[in-house]
């Protein structure tokens, strides 16, 4: 603080920011009364000595960074197994408490949801080749694996938005080129596999440290913006399919027999037809002409008569009722989600209930089309047990043959750029785990859990099911869930972090309880579309909270005198933060531009492309600028005595 003073004290211009710079170093300055606190929150005398000591007087012990070289073939790796294998015993025995059972139960939860959200989505995109079936069993099967045997198992596997959208430009491209599209995510799995051991073998993770805030914020906004496009233009899709109109099902003669109009006896061909609807199969219809039926097929109206049938697709309140739906789920999750830091009911009332925000919106909009049986809206394809989600035309083993050779050695491209993904995704995971404020004891594993995700999804791949990698924003809140937080700390101060309970059970048992839900069949078969596109709006605009990127733009459009006092503002001039927020937009802008167009497989080629960018702006700007404006550690700045989980991680899914 005395240097950050001293700096400021320099470069003062005018008396004005001297002042400022005096009063922001008494506001840090606490002077603490004789009290009983805890003395955790206290720097101990022997630390406090070896601060103290000049060059020469002692030697304080290497910190064991898991991100440096040994310049070694798998170095990485060995140590992460080195520094892990001493506690394994411990990580089972430090699980076995109500906390870490009740974290499970919360994880349990979100990870369902997550499974649900994006195996939905992906059936839609995939024309359900790849479902909630496929994404419930490798959510398991990934997560029992990872539990046992990762390097840091506060970690959370799970289908994640941008793989998601990947997988949905990859069947695209198959699709245009007559490719069988599960049998190239095979050979994707395969290749994954060996990059992952290419990688670590020369030590690859150390890399992660190239990827600061400015490629991080790029790529979190991406994902958010198209969670909320993705969100609406579904919404568009339903109202383009059932639009609105005065009156329904009118049929203007398009079926092959004729009515007789029953008042002038003169043949009408039906041009209009009121039916009554309730919860039958067969509906009998009373209009113009003789009597027909009615049938429900998959949301469309099929009018049968003995001259022919019509199909009908506009549905009466469809649109109304699939918009309530999505709209409802995004506003009790977002509602709640800010209730969790009120100041309403006792601390763990209202932190449970913006925990469990996303599930009880959920339960709620279903209970709602549950109750409004007349009005249709799309559901869940979900088959019955363990049947894969086309049990007609795929097995839980697909066979990589039915592509030719040269578009399996081809498959390595794809591959290496989902493997860009999941580096990202993974190892920016946990680096926010690995936050030194956590104050974990027993280490990481970045090099040993990137090669465990990537053979992992070798198997997902051979299994036809979605890739695998650290959910972000489930992960951190599963930290939060063991993190025990003080109760006595000094008046006006934040509580503190008194221990994370590093352990495995918790993340085991949230994978075990995924998997049982595969036999919920009869319940998701319940949940409607419409409720998922109302889960990934929610994502995509709580997504938005932690990107630094999104509050500088925001100061586009506010006058100098309101800008916020957080370091970007402070250490750099306007003009050069608006050039540094400007350069981000335009990156933003290639990649939204990239991810529309056929080079959508190549959009992960064009993310990576930013950090040599983001090495060249040192010609622009100071060492002390891009610090302030690229700091790698978060800028909390509300008043919440705890962040909430989308603002810590920084990246959704």
């Amino acid at each position: 603080m005395e240097k950050h003073f001293h700096n400021i004290a320099y470069k003062a211009a005018e008396k004005k920011e001297l002042l400022s710079a005096i009063n922001e170093f008494l506001d840090d300055s606490i002077v603490l009364p004789p009290g009983n606190w805890e003395r955790k929150a206290l720097i101990p005398f022997d630390e406090l000595k070896a601060k103290t000591l000049l060059p020469g007087d002692g030697k304080k012990p290497p910190h064991d960074d898991p991100l440096r070289r040994t310049r070694k073939p798998f170095g990485g790796m060995i140590n992460d197994i080195k520094r892990r294998s001493p506690y394994y015993i411990s990580d089972f025995i430090d699980g076995l408490n109500f906390p870490c059972f009740a974290a499970a139960i919360f994880i349990y939860f979100a990870a369902l949801s997550g499974a649900i959200t994006f195996g939905g989505l992906l059936g839609d995109k995939t024309e359900n080749w790849i479902g909630i079936s496929e994404t419930l069993i490798a959510t398991s099967f990934s997560g029992i694996i990872f539990a046992f045997f990762s390097g840091q198992p506060l970690v959370i596997v799970g289908a994640t938005g941008p793989l998601l959208l990947y997988d949905e430009s990859l069947y695209s491209f198959c699709a245009m080129n007559n490719i069988d599209f599960l049998a190239m995510r095979v050979w994707i799995g395969v290749w994954l596999g060996v990059i992952a051991l290419i990688v670590v073998c020369v030590e690859g993770s150390v890399l992660v440290k190239m990827f600061t805030r400015f490629t991080q914020d790029i790529f979190a906004t991406l994902i958010s913006l198209l969670f909320i496009y993705e969100s609406l233009l579904k919404l568009y899709q339903v109202f383009r399919k059932h639009p609105l109109g005065v009156s329904y099902c009118t049929i203007g003669g398009l079926i092959t027999g004729n009515g007789t109009d029953n008042d002038t006896g003169v043949s009408n061909g039906w041009d209009s037809v009121g039916y009554s609807s309730n919860n039958s199969d067969v509906i009998e219809l009373e209009g113009y002409g003789s009597n027909f039926s009615l049938h429900m097929d998959n949301g469309t109206i099929i009018i049968e008569d003995e001259g022919g049938s019509l199909h009908l697709t506009n549905q009466p309140n469809t649109a109304l009722l699939c918009t309530i739906l999505a709209l409802g789920t995004f506003f009790i999750a977002y509602y709640l989600r800010q209730f969790r830091n009120s100041n309403f009911l006792g601390r763990s009332a209202r932190r449970a209930l913006g925990d469990f925000g996303v599930p009880i919106a959920i339960i709620a909009m279903v209970s709602m089309d549950y109750l409004i049986p007349d009005t249709y809206t799309e559901k869940l394809m979900v088959p019955e047990g363990l049947s894969p989600s086309r049990p007609d035309a795929r097995g839980w083993i697909v066979s990589p043959t039915t592509i030719e050779t040269w578009v399996a050695f081809a498959a390595v491209v794809p591959a290496l750029l989902i493997y860009i993904l999941l580096f990202m995704e993974t190892h920016i995971c946990e680096l926010i785990i690995d936050n030194k404020d956590r104050k974990l004891r027993k280490g990481s594993g970045f090099h040993l859990d990137i090669v465990l995700v990537c053979l992992l999804n070798t198997g997902c791949g051979i299994l036809g099911a979605p890739w695998m990698c650290a959910a972000t924003v489930r992960s951190v809140a599963h930290v939060s869930a063991v993190t025990v937080m003080s109760r006595t700390h000094a008046p006006g101060d934040k509580p503190h972090i008194i221990e994370v309970k590093e352990q495995r059970l918790s993340a085991l048992v949230v994978s075990v309880l995924v998997g049982v839900s595969v036999l919920m069949a009869p319940l998701l078969r319940l949940v409607p579309i419409a409720v998922l596109f109302g889960v990934f709006l929610y994502m995509g605009i709580s997504s938005t909270n932690g990107i630094q990127f999104i509050d500088r733009l925001l100061l586009f459009f506010m006058p100098v005198k309101h800008h916020p006092r957080v370091p970007y503002v402070r250490r750099v001039q306007t003009m050069k933060m608006h050039l540094y927020t400007f350069i981000q937009l335009m990156c933003l802008v290639i990649l939204w531009v990239v991810k529309s167009t056929q080079a959508a497989l190549a959009f992960p080629f064009f993310l990576i492309l930013m950090v040599p960018l983001r090495i060249h702006l040192k010609h622009c700007f100071s060492t002390s600028e891009l610090h302030a404006l690229d700091s790698s550690e978060a800028e909390l700045d509300n008043e919440d005595d705890e962040p909430d989980f989308y603002t810590q991680a920084r990246l959704p899914g």
